[in-house]
């Protein structure tokens, strides 16, 4: 471990020494999901729309919906913080009644990198992985990765254009996205008032992951 640190720490100080200084924080260029929900049925009555995540409607929307759009892939939940049966929705469902969620959403979360598009499917929980294999690190141009002999460096790790909340699972996922191995080491002194977790979901305020360190093998 002490070889990979300091491998990490050499390869950061040749970065700066190469480049600008890493001093600005990057403000994330990812598009967050969206989901208009309705009273009545076929996107009729009052509407209200939800970014990223709601994790307790208010109670004039909480059992409320009974149609929605949804613009990229979302999960609805009939308890609060994402409890209860869920299910796993996309594009245009004009009636909720047929996935047994009218006037039942009281969560729901949306995923970075899901795919928009009408029609209305769904996918049961735990239908695939939301974070695509060899997916860009998107980070700012004077944070690019830096490759070692047997591991590659993260300044500034994000995925589509969002943040990633620190913890050993969303470090290990984002190396792996980046077909390599489990990471050896994470920075998460930073925050991010919106950040995404190792299953793309959107968790809101966070600590972040930073200089990731990811083996080859």
């Amino acid at each position: 471990m002490k070889t990979i640190l300091a491998t990490a720490v050499a390869i950061a100080t040749l970065g700066v020494a190469a480049g600008a200084a890493m001093a600005q924080p990057y403000g994330g260029g990812g598009r967050q999901p969206s989901a208009i929900l309705y009273d009545q049925p076929n996107f009729q009555g009052r509407q209200t729309t939800i970014y990223g995540l709601a994790t307790n409607l208010p109670r004039d929307w909480n059992d409320k919906a009974l149609s929605a759009r949804f613009q990229g892939r979302w999960r609805i939940c009939e308890d609060s913080d994402f409890g209860g049966r869920c299910q796993d929705v996309n594009g245009d469902v004009p009636d909720l009644n047929r996935l047994g969620m009218a006037e039942r959403i009281t969560s729901l979360q949306g995923y970075a990198g899901g795919g928009g598009g009408g029609g209305g499917g769904y996918r049961p929980p735990g239908g695939g992985d939301s974070w695509r294999p060899g997916g860009s690190w998107n980070g700012p141009g004077q944070y690019r990765p830096y490759e070692g002999v047997r591991s590659v460096f993260f300044p500034y790790p994000t995925m589509d254009g969002y943040d990633i909340a620190a913890g050993s699972s969303s470090a290990n996922a984002f190396c792996r996205s980046q077909g390599l191995g489990s990471s050896a080491y994470y920075d998460s002194s930073q925050r991010a008032q919106q950040a995404i977790d190792g299953e793309g979901r959107y968790t809101g305020p966070s600590s972040v992951l930073r200089d990731l360190v990811c083996r080859r093998y």
